[in-house]
C-alpha cells in the first residue's frame, strides 16, 4: 500500500513484542534496513538498521547474513567516497560502478542509485568524460525511480546536453 514509514514502526513494534525469537526479529531488523533503503531512500537509516541486525542476533541466521552483505555493499561506496577524497578519480568511479551494477536482489535500490549518480559526477567533473557522464546519467533516471538521484541526474544531462 506503499505505506512506508506504518511498515517500519510495525516492524520496530514487533521487535519489541516479549517472545518473538532471535529468527523472526532479525527478519523485522533487516526488513527495516530493506524499507529505508528500497523505499524511503534513508540510507543512513538503512545502514544503522542492518548493522543492529549483525550487532543483536547471532550469526549464522538466514537475515543477519543477508544484513552483512548488505553492509559489504556500503562499505565499497565508503571506499568509493575514499578513493575521491583521495584523489583518485578512476579508482573511485570504478568503484561507484562496481556498486550500482550489484545484483538488484542483493543491494539497496538507494544505495545503487547513489553510486550510479556519483560515477556520472566523477566522470563529468573529474575524468571529463562527458559521454560517460550522460550514459550514467541516463541509467539514473532509467533505473532508479523513486530516488532523490533522479532529478538531480535529469538536471545535469540537462545541461551536459545544452553544451
Amino acid at each position: 500500500a506503499e505505506k512506508y514509514e506504518e511498515t517500519v514502526t510495525t516492524l520496530e513494534e514487533l521487535l519489541q513484542m516479549e517472545g518473538c525469537g532471535e529468527e523472526l526479529s532479525s527478519k523485522s531488523q533487516y526488513y527495516i534496513g530493506w524499507n529505508y533503503g528500497n523505499k524511503q531512500f534513508k540510507l543512513d537509516e538503512a545502514r544503522e538498521a542492518y548493522q543492529k541486525a549483525v550487532d543483536n542476533y547471532t550469526s549464522g541466521i538466514k537475515y543477519v547474513e543477508k544484513s552483512k552483505e548488505k553492509l559489504a555493499h556500503y562499505k565499497i561506496s565508503d571506499e568509493a567516497e575514499a578513493a575521491y577524497n583521495g584523489g583518485d578519480f578512476q579508482k573511485a568511479v570504478d568503484l561507484r560502478e562496481k556498486v550500482a551494477r550489484l545484483e538488484e536482489k542483493k543491494s539497496d535500490k538507494g544505495l545503487r542509485a547513489k553510486n550510479q549518480y556519483l560515477a556520472g559526477y566523477i566522470y563529468q567533473f573529474k575524468l571529463k568524460k562527458l559521454d560517460e557522464a550522460i550514459k550514467a546519467y541516463q541509467k539514473v533516471i532509467d533505473d532508479f525511480s523513486g530516488s532523490k538521484y533522479v532529478a538531480r541526474a535529469k538536471t545535469k544531462l540537462k545541461v551536459l546536453q545544452q553544451e
